[in-house]
């Protein structure tokens, strides 16, 4: 168990409501798994950063950066060090349709120097496998969540979490919670804000619960490899 290393990825802007919760409590689910284990939760909205900046430094030929994203800010150290990691969450609330900005941003250096366009070799060089999840907390219920086709949207996401990491994400949904703490302070009784209320004390208990088993859950899973 020696050296086991979980990274939580927190692409929400807000370090202490839903999505924190979740990737905390996915945390302390590992952690009880074996206490010595490093658990490093970053912020993605506490660090300055870029998506892709297409300089391709990481396919130059005889490049040192060579399947590595040579671009220099607050994420390098990160990217190298998540792509070494044994179990990965990611977790975003839903921002019109999609994981935030900033997570994708991540993801996309993350990914891109791990595939490579050389004839006749892998096309991904990934140092290694990484189990990952998703934690997805969102405004709407399961019903609308299905109608408006998110599951599609962030499918791709999946897909090529799964092409680069070779394990397929493990996806926990959270739906219909809160915005905000005080509802009275804003305009928002478009909302059944009672009713919004009674299902988050009633159901996002059982949202940790199920996210702290997650954590517990992949990081024994990485025991086996």
């Amino acid at each position: 168990m020696a050296g086991k290393q979980v990274f939580t990825i927190n692409g929400s802007p807000r370090k202490d409501f839903n999505t924190a919760a979740l990737l905390h409590a996915f945390a302390d689910g590992a952690r009880e798994v074996e206490t010595e284990v490093e658990v490093v939760e970053v912020n993605l909205y506490d660090l300055h950063f870029t998506g892709c900046r297409e300089c391709y430094v990481c396919k130059l030929r005889n490049g040192r950066s060579y399947g590595h994203c040579g671009f220099c800010d607050d994420i390098t150290d990160y990217l190298d060090r998540v792509a070494h990691a044994d179990v990965v969450a990611f977790g975003s609330p839903i921002f019109f349709s999609e994981i935030t900005a900033q997570l994708r941003a991540f993801l996309e250096r993350l990914w891109y120097p791990f595939v490579q366009f050389k004839r006749g070799e892998e096309q991904i060089i990934a140092p290694q496998p990484v189990r990952t999840a998703f934690l997805i907390p969102m405004n709407l219920t399961e019903q609308a969540m299905l109608r408006s086709g998110y599951d599609a949207l962030l499918s791709p996401v999946l897909r090529w979490t799964q092409y680069i990491f070779g394990h397929e994400p493990r996806v926990q949904y959270c739906f219909d919670t809160l915005q905000y703490r005080d509802y009275d302070r804003y305009w928002a009784d478009a909302w059944n804000i009672a009713a919004k209320q009674r299902r988050h004390e009633q159901h996002f208990p059982t949202d940790l619960v199920q996210a702290h088993q997650l954590g517990r859950s992949m990081l024994e899973a990485s025991l086996t490899e």
